[in-house]
């Protein structure tokens, strides 16, 4: 049955598509999004134009809302005058920082 967003002739590159044994071999060996991004220089521009758009708005959505997550649990009305930037900058980035190496030069505090 074809679905109500292909065109007839969308639909029959569908069907061809997944009978080449070839671009199943490139599906299995690649993400989802790489493959129908690859899809875009072959003759399946159409499918894979029509991929993209329920791939792209996802990505940049999860991005957004994980950085205001992170601003909104920093700085709370309690933290009102907190300069909220090196610290969501550090939450946000995705280099982890070896704790234990940074504690290493570190003197202990001594009691005054």
């Amino acid at each position: 049955m074809k679905p109500s967003s292909l065109s007839s002739s969308d639909y029959e590159r569908l069907i061809d598509l997944t009978s080449d044994l070839t671009l199943k071999s490139s599906f299995n060996s690649n993400s989802c999004a790489e493959f129908w991004l690859s899809l875009k220089d072959k003759n399946y521009e159409g499918l894979s134009e029509k991929a993209k758009t329920l791939f792209l708005p996802f990505a940049t959505t999860y991005l957004c809302e994980s950085g205001f997550s992170s601003y909104a649990a920093t700085k709370t009305k309690y933290r009102n005058r907190l300069n909220v930037e090196p610290d969501l900058r550090l939450q946000l980035s995705k280099i982890k920082p070896d704790i234990a190496k940074l504690c290493q030069n570190k003197q202990p505090h001594t009691s005054h």
